[in-house]
């Protein structure tokens, strides 16, 4: 009597402490995908790079204007100094004070088109970083399907056990009142409680990882583990009529256009032509343009007619100066530093176009597999349900003939795990084939939902 009540307690606790989160809000798939979109953690570091991608850009234009600069310095000296203002040499036990003022600027006017051609390449670079961003968004949204109908899955096998748990305990209430009564043996009363045992014990594994899916769908959607929400199950039938006709020429088409993979791959190829061009420029003469103003100021600086010390306004006026010049540098040899670096940039580029036709291979052989992973996933579904109606119907059977006698304990245990496997793999099949089609969706770019 003690053990059927703790067995009692155990199945309250199962059906109506556990099951408490359906009264609370339901996440549908489109909204867990759009939660993990927007808090997301991998967004934001992915983010980063391509805000860092905005400032080379940046940079890179602002190199194409004149820079600027100005000075001023001020210096005490004590006994012997040359003073380069007055220009004569000061000797004693005196201080000599002296300053000066500059302002300078220079501006690169050819250097083989390089400035010019690393603009165009940062501007491809912040097209790459921003296909990053969208493929670091792909990738979640993959998983967060992923872990969404894991914990469909998982939690329609909890309601399953919980199912099958009721019906071994009630085969056990029987077993028992027949036992008492002389229609069952010990033996037949020791299988049902271990049938009981073993369906309690998939409750608990049912239960566990239904717990661990909910908390990976969580962590991608950066929510706290103690959040507590429902999930939207999807309509089998309409994802069944949805796919019925999906083809690879169809899949594979629109994922050249949705796919971030390709596109980056696309603007890597000019990435690396754009570099060949920036490696080219160091072959070109350069030219430079310059520009100086300054200014100095000496203590012991004298008028050269009445000989008396000059005032500083008036040093600043009169020891200004101006410069002004142009430079111009041809590259002769160089070591081969340049030959070296065009050609290591148009091996560059050849990497980029390999690595372009590797990505479309790639994307084809994805979607070849992912169309018949969607087309097998469909017949095991409809193989298990057939395998679960089958069982269902041996176990009825086998049950009736065990409440009149004519099966024994072992048949019927045998029967009804037959039945409980079935059950379970059904369920599994289903979402197998809804996950297949949202792979595809994931492929084409569909929105994500049910």
């Amino acid at each position: 009597m003690t053990r059927k009540i703790s067995y009692y307690i155990v199945l309250f606790f199962i059906l109506f402490v556990i099951e408490v989160p359906i009264g609370y809000a339901q996440v549908t798939l489109q909204e867990a995908v759009e939660t993990t979109l927007e808090r997301n953690l991998q967004i934001k570091q992915a983010e980063f790079g391509y805000q860092i991608s905005e400032q080379n850009l940046y940079q890179s234009k602002s190199e194409l204007y004149p820079n600027l600069s100005v000075g001023v310095s001020n210096t005490y000296n004590y006994g012997l100094t040359f003073d380069q203002t007055s220009g004569q040499l000061i000797r004693g036990n005196d201080w000599t004070t002296s300053a000066g003022g500059q302002l300078s600027s220079s501006v690169a006017i050819f250097q083989g088109f390089q400035k010019v051609n690393q603009i165009k390449a940062n501007k491809i670079q912040l097209a790459v970083d921003a296909t990053e961003v969208e493929k670091v968004k792909n990738d979640l949204i993959l998983s967060v399907v992923t872990n969404y109908l894991e914990a469909i899955t998982n939690g329609e096998l909890f309601e399953a056990a919980v199912q099958q748990v009721k019906l071994s305990r009630e085969q056990l209430r029987q077993d028992s009142i027949q036992f008492q009564v002389g229609n069952k043996t010990l033996a037949d009363l020791a299988q049902a409680e271990n049938q009981v045992a073993t369906d309690e014990l998939n409750i608990m594994s049912s239960e566990n990882a239904y717990e661990l899916s909910l908390l990976n769908l969580k962590q991608l959607m950066e929510l706290s583990p103690d959040t507590t929400f429902t999930l939207e199950r999807p309509s089998i039938a309409d994802i069944m009529a949805e796919y019925a006709i999906t083809s690879f020429d169809d899949v594979f088409k629109k994922a050249l256009l949705t796919q971030p993979a390709i596109e980056q791959a696309s603007y890597y190829k000019e990435l690396a032509l754009k570099n060949i061009d920036i490696a080219k420029g160091a072959y070109y003469p350069s030219l430079s343009l310059n520009a100086g103003y300054g200014t100095n100021y000496s203590s012991r600086a004298t008028d050269i007619i009445t000989g008396e010390q000059m005032k500083f306004y008036n040093q600043i006026n009169e020891n200004k100066s101006f410069q002004g010049g142009i430079s111009l540098q041809v590259p002769i040899f160089n070591n081969n530093r340049t030959k070296v670096a065009v050609n290591k940039a148009k091996i560059g580029y050849l990497q980029a176009e390999n690595e372009e036709a590797l990505a479309r291979r790639n994307l084809e052989k994805t979607i070849a597999q992912a169309i018949l992973d969607l087309r097998s996933a469909n017949k095991q579904y409809f193989a298990s349900q057939v395998a679960f109606n089958t069982s269902k119907v041996a176990y009825e059977t086998i049950k009736e003939r065990y409440d009149v006698g004519m099966a024994n304990s072992m048949e019927m245990f045998t029967a009804q795990t037959n039945m409980n496997s079935a059950e379970f793999e059904m369920i599994r099949r289903k979402y197998e084939m809804v996950f297949r089609g949202k792979v595809i969706d994931y492929y084409i770019g569909n929105p994500i939902t049910f």
